[in-house]
């Protein structure tokens, strides 16, 4: 573990120093303000989840490095699993991309042998019942789920680890007086574990499932695995303390666990606000989270040492906090990409966005985010709808981030209002657009 003065790991240092500082944290110049970040589409990796037979849309979509490492720059030759939820398993007219025979199943998988958007190089894997018909690639089988109809996985975050890849999903079940789209509730978590192949690449016929504790439900409910962070070296974190770093949601909270005691959840700790404590109910909210998001470490550029949280709400705007540690402190939301696909039909919708590190390169961000309907007929029709987007994310750090779009203008968002208008820096501070700002708040000329 890399340490700084007294033995403290350099992000804690920072977190404390973050704490003790807040009210001098340096602003950005106002001659810097117009910003130079860019959301781009990333079609050549939409393209390859863009399926016509087998598998032909899911959501979800974790990447996991199965060599363990997930930092960027670093994918070319290895394999990288991904991991979605429901899944659409038949076929697609090429004229009207209409499904036929279309089968829906709670969870699949994917391996991609490269770093390069390349359907030559990936392949989908999802289960067979005794009649070959198409069934999820885990069905629940432990002992909160025995004997439970109606009761399915969906995939959340996951890491490999010495040979083993690790998957909390949630485990679900119906509930038919959800709004359409929504008729299912989370009752729990359970921990999969994957052993590797001699190919490098999971052995299904070797996984094993059981129950954990990180679903809670209480005065406040919530549950663990929307997102990991690998903090250690084997991971290529940038300031590795051996720990990984889970988190929850309805709002963010976060556990953490030596890498090595991961399968002992005795070992596991909650963050709750200023300690870790061993009582999950002591769990304390960090502001806003997602239901899928992304913690990466940023190792280069003027965030280097921050951590950068990338999620989205169901609703069009992906967001982005930056923090001193992995438990944060976090800054506000900052809006960064405005989702089109909604904008077409009011059932459809967007959510679930998130950075993968391990496909990226750094400061050259690969982001996804999802697109469904709650219409079931609309995505019958049309297989388009139901399938990842991919984006790539870049930006100078010492920019105040500008949308261009004055309508996102709810508490938290960013304000549009010319070039030198307010607006909150990568920093998650407001800055009011009014100049000269106090010295202190100056960053020197160059």
């Amino acid at each position: 573990m890399q340490t700084g003065k007294r033995g403290i790991p350099r992000w804690r240092q920072a977190m404390i120093g973050a704490l003790a500082m807040a009210a001098i944290r340096t602003m950005p110049a106002w001659g810097q303000l117009p910003s130079t970040t860019t959301v781009q589409k990333a079609d050549a990796w939409t393209r390859v989840f863009d399926g016509r037979s087998g598998w032909t849309g899911a959501d979800g979509i974790f990447a996991i490095p199965l060599s363990g490492y997930e930092g960027p720059d670093h994918s070319a030759g290895a394999k990288t699993l991904f991991v979605f939820s429901d899944t659409f398993i038949g076929e697609v007219d090429p004229v009207t991309h209409a499904r036929k025979n279309a089968r829906m199943i709670n969870n699949s998988l994917a391996v991609l042998d490269g770093s390069l958007p390349d359907t030559s190089k990936i392949h989908f894997l999802w289960g067979r019942d005794d009649k070959g018909g198409a069934v999820s690639a885990f069905i629940p089988a432990t002992p909160s789920t025995a004997g439970k109809a109606d009761t399915w996985y969906w995939l959340q975050d996951g890491f490999a680890h010495k040979g083993v890849v690790y998957d909390l999903p949630l485990i679900i079940t119906r509930n038919p007086s959800g709004d359409p789209g929504f008729q299912f509730q989370e009752t729990g978590i359970g921990l999969i574990r994957i052993p590797l192949g001699a190919d490098g690449e999971p052995d299904l016929s070797r996984a094993t499932q059981k129950d954990t504790p990180l679903f809670y439900k209480g005065a406040k409910t919530f549950y663990f695995g929307c997102g990991i962070f690998a903090n250690t070296a084997e991971a290529g974190a940038p300031d590795p303390d051996d720990s990984v770093y889970v988190y929850g949601r309805n709002s963010l909270y976060v556990a953490r666990v030596q890498v090595d005691e991961f399968e002992d959840f005795s070992k596991w700790r909650y963050w709750t606000g200023n300690a870790w404590d061993a009582d999950i109910s002591k769990s304390a909210s960090m502001g806003v989270g997602g239901a899928e998001m992304s913690v990466i470490a940023i190792a280069q550029g003027a965030l280097k040492g921050k951590y950068l949280l990338t999620s989205m709400a169901v609703g069009p705007d992906l967001y982005v906090r930056v923090g001193e540690s992995p438990v944060g402190p976090f800054g506000n939301p900052i809006n960064i990409y405005h989702a089109p696909e909604g904008d077409a039909s009011a059932s459809i919708y967007t959510y679930n966005a998130k950075v993968h590190p391990n496909l990226s390169a750094n400061g050259d961000w690969l982001v996804t985010y999802n697109v469904n309907t709650s219409d079931w007929a609309q995505n019958l029709a049309d297989a388009d709808i139901y399938r990842p987007r991919f984006l790539r994310l870049r930006f100078d750090p010492s920019a105040t981030i500008r949308t261009g779009m004055p309508r996102w203008d709810s508490p938290g968002s960013i304000l549009a209002a010319g070039r030198y208008g307010p607006g909150y820096g990568l920093d998650g501070r407001w800055w009011n657009g009014q100049a000269p700002l106090a010295a202190a708040m100056r960053i020197p000329a160059k």
